[in-house]
């Protein structure tokens, strides 16, 4: 067997580090397709992905899967589109992590009783510019409705949650809105209904949190979305740092690929300077084609370097239609530059855990170490989870030849 396979192959198995999530979203339409989920496995076990981010409850308010919920049925939200079963039993076959992705506080189905709604200034349900109703976060009953949903799906065996849509809206006619039950800003409600998640499932559950891109540079106050003050209560974030949605003043660079590449990666900087150590940086990826000059591989791969390059945790591709043939590419780019750092890590350790033998190959590379880090200290280089900054023209990269 080629050495650089067996060094993999070790390294996978040995290593101590967190996986690099390597992620999609699947909407419930897809995910209720088996064909669909068999070529995802696929995939994964080729090594390109090692997660999905699944609907369980939809940008709609209904619930994806056969929840049992007396308040969900009652207002007929429960649609069934995913079984549950065959998912949790065949992504665990193919070492693939499923994130529950729960729609919050857009809701059409909730928002229907008046009771929970956001209302505008006629004593109506509020509508935002795609006609779609709100609840409003200040209602504790609204809250708990979550937190039932919740407590609910990690009972059926998924242990790691994506909030999205957890904030107040931001498109439509706002100033029409009419809140009630207004207690405390409104990052008020959005923090106590993370808080309110934490306290009841502890650690048991591994809490996310989707946030606008901005969010990241900024507390937004009109939307609830303050990163500092719901670190303290989440694990994970999930950033949607779409280049389309960020003016093009913003990180302005000669080429396209490069403003993408800036964009990530001082972006997860700046959140790693404001998240608790403990919070993983999990990025949403732009996987279509709004406000493109060209959506290709590189387009891709600009967001998935920029991201590790950062420090990310990894990274999920957004496309709202799970069309991805784009992206198998560029993945695979990435996947190779993962194995190859993490067979030359192996390598290492072994080297150093054999002392002597290689004192003076250790010695060598120690210095070298050195000499890069105080180059470091001057300049704007990149510090990466993966092996260096991409090259633009060739981007496919091989396991070095080693030897012990």
């Amino acid at each position: 067997m080629n050495l650089c396979v067996v060094l993999v192959l070790f390294s996978t198995f040995s290593t101590n580090l967190e996986p690099i999530v390597r992620g999609i979203y699947i909407n419930p339409y897809q995910a209720s397709k088996k064909t669909y989920l068999e070529n995802v496995f696929i995939k994964a076990d080729s090594g390109l992905i090692n997660a999905i981010v699944v609907d369980f409850k939809s940008d709609y308010g209904f619930l994806a899967y056969g929840s049992e919920l007396e308040g969900a049925k009652e207002i007929n939200a429960v649609k069934r589109y995913i079984d549950v079963d065959y998912l949790m039993e065949n992504a665990a076959q193919h070492n693939v992590k499923v994130i529950a992705r729960i729609v919050c506080f857009r809701d059409e189905y909730l928002a229907a009783n008046n009771d929970y709604a956001i209302l505008n200034d006629s004593g109506d349900a509020w509508l935002d510019s795609k006609g779609l109703a709100w609840t409003n976060p200040y209602k504790k009953e609204v809250r708990g409705y979550l937190l039932s949903i919740t407590k609910e799906i990690t009972k059926l065996g998924f242990k790691s949650i994506a909030f999205d849509y957890i904030r107040f809206p931001t498109d439509g006619e706002l100033a029409r809105i009419r809140l009630t039950d207004i207690d405390g800003s409104r990052y008020t409600p959005i923090v106590e209904f993370l808080k309110e998640v934490k306290d009841d499932l502890g650690d048991e559950v591994e809490i996310g949190v989707c946030c606008f891109g901005f969010a990241v540079w900024y507390s937004l106050k009109r939307e609830g979305q303050d990163i500092e003050k719901m670190g303290e209560y989440i694990d994970v974030i999930y950033p949607m740092l779409y280049p389309s949605h960020f003016g093009r003043n913003f990180k302005r660079e000669e080429d396209e690929y490069w403003r993408n590449y800036w964009i990530y990666f001082d972006s997860v900087r700046e959140a790693k300077e404001k998240l608790p150590a403990h919070v993983r940086i999990i990025p949403f990826v732009q996987g279509f084609d709004l406000g493109t000059q060209s959506f290709d591989g590189e387009y891709l791969s600009s967001q998935f370097y920029g991201s590790l390059a950062g420090g990310a945790d990894g990274f999920v591709i957004w496309n709202a239609r799970g069309d991805y043939a784009i992206s198998w590419s560029p993945l695979s780019w990435v996947r190779n530059s993962i194995l190859r750092q993490s067979a030359q890590t192996s390598l290492n350790n072994r080297m150093k855990e054999a002392g002597q033998r290689y004192q003076n190959i250790g010695q060598v590379q120690l210095l070298a170490q050195a000499k890069t880090q105080k180059k470091n200290l001057t300049t704007r280089q990149i510090h990466s989870r993966i092996d260096n900054r991409p090259s633009r023209k060739t981007q496919i990269f091989y396991l070095d030849p080693v030897r012990p």
